[in-house]
């Protein structure tokens, strides 16, 4: 949370934190709109000193929105960039070091300073280089795991609340997707059109995105995928494949609030009807979900659900990620993942080794989402909702509650 940024700038003996532009909106530049929120600043740059403050340096034409952020405010303009553009005989780089040391210098930035945010890469590593020549601060990066994403990790009361409505409006577009598909005649195991012609995984995309468009979501591309490529995680669906009768959909949506946190939920359809295989493999991924949503706590390493899934996985003679991790058959990911102003944040939920070993901790939102594959049988299975560790009671808390069920009635 915001709230920890402090603590742990003095634990990594950080004297200030540098957010860079631009695309404070949009979901390229998550560590700038984790400041500014909601407000639609589009480029600029945020220092946070250890004390907690923060300040928003913006352009004049974009003062409004940067008063909406809560931050303080100083306007780019009082350092005349053209003037020492000129001073500097020309060398763009040179004046903006020379522009960060009379920035640094009215906020009182001294010491070790960490940088974040994201630009271009060759800029940045040549400014950083630049500023780190010129001596006036210590130039600090981190690899991973760095302070904003430590703090990221866990969410206060009002990132909460965003991500319930983003999760409530998210549900409410896979129930009309479900209505809708409910609404087509059959023939031959074929959902129709008035036309008569086949409804298409490229329909109900067209249907979904504007269903998103009408809530208030952002659309960051979604799965809908049907028989082979349902049994192929990430597939994102053939857009001239027929929706029929029996075979599974993977429907796994992730939008996001406009300018603001995702939700991420998946659901597993078969239309009018569920072979027997599928009925069986379904229950067992439910008991997997079931179980590892029972098991969640904040003593346990995140490694350890993702070996309870696989345990009950092998038990069954299901192949795991454990076993190989060039698996394509069986279970074939992690059980899970963070998320908030990105779809994948930390903690994730693979395997030991993987990734530093973490904890999940209150204020945790994380997604639980087994699932089993089999492309070459034409089926695969994923079920996902979000869950958050709510720091009163240190119990966790499903936010989705959208039905579960395999078979929709045609």
């Amino acid at each position: 949370m915001k709230s920890d940024l402090s603590c742990l700038m003095q634990e990594r003996g950080l004297d200030a934190l540098v957010v860079i532009g631009p695309d404070g909106l949009g979901s390229a530049n998550t560590a700038f709109t984790y400041f500014t929120g909601g407000a639609h600043v589009t480029n600029g740059t945020i220092v946070v000193k250890r004390d907690g403050v923060g300040t928003l340096v913006h352009a004049t034409m974009e003062r409004d929105e940067a008063a909406k952020t809560g931050l303080q405010l100083i306007s780019a303009s009082n350092y005349k960039m053209s003037e020492i553009i000129q001073q500097c005989k020309g060398d763009r780089l040179a004046a903006r070091v020379e522009y960060t040391r009379r920035l640094f210098n009215d906020l009182g930035v001294s010491g070790r300073v960490g940088f974040y945010g994201a630009d271009s890469v060759g800029s940045t590593f040549s400014f950083l280089s630049a500023l780190s020549r010129a001596e006036f601060v210590e130039v600090i990066t981190e690899y991973e795991n760095d302070v904003i994403s430590q703090a990221r990790k866990t969410k206060d009361a009002q990132e909460v609340a965003q991500i319930r409505q983003a999760c409530r409006l998210t549900e409410g577009v896979i129930g009309e997707t479900r209505d809708f598909l409910q609404r087509h005649r059959v023939a031959d195991e074929i959902l129709l059109k008035q036309d008569g012609t086949a409804l298409t995984i490229a329909d109900v995309k067209s249907f979904i995105r504007r269903e998103e468009a009408a809530a208030g979501l952002d659309d960051a591309g979604c799965i809908f995928a049907i028989g082979r490529d349902a049994g192929v995680p990430h597939s994102s669906g053939t857009p001239a494949d027929q929706i029929r009768l029996g075979q599974t959909i993977v429907f796994d949506i992730f939008p996001r609030l406009i300018g603001g946190y995702y939700a991420d939920i998946t659901r597993t359809w078969c239309l009018g009807y569920a072979p027997d295989d599928v009925q069986a493999a379904y229950e067992l991924v439910m008991k997997v979900h079931d179980d590892a949503a029972a098991a969640f706590n904040t003593q346990r390493f995140t490694y350890e659900f993702q070996d309870l899934a696989c345990d009950i996985f092998e038990a069954r003679g299901h192949r795991t990620v454990r076993q190989d991790i060039g698996v394509t058959n069986g279970y074939v990911h992690s059980l899970g993942h963070g998320f908030g102003l990105d779809v994948h944040e930390s903690p994730g939920m693979s395997m030991k080794g993987l990734r530093p070993d973490e904890k999940m901790m209150p204020g945790t939102i994380v997604t639980n989402e087994p699932g089993l594959y089999y492309p070459d049988k034409g089926w695969g299975i994923r079920v996902e909702d979000d869950y958050w560790c709510n720091p009163e009671t240190g119990e966790f808390e499903c936010l989705t509650g959208f039905d579960r069920g395999l078979v929709v009635a045609m």
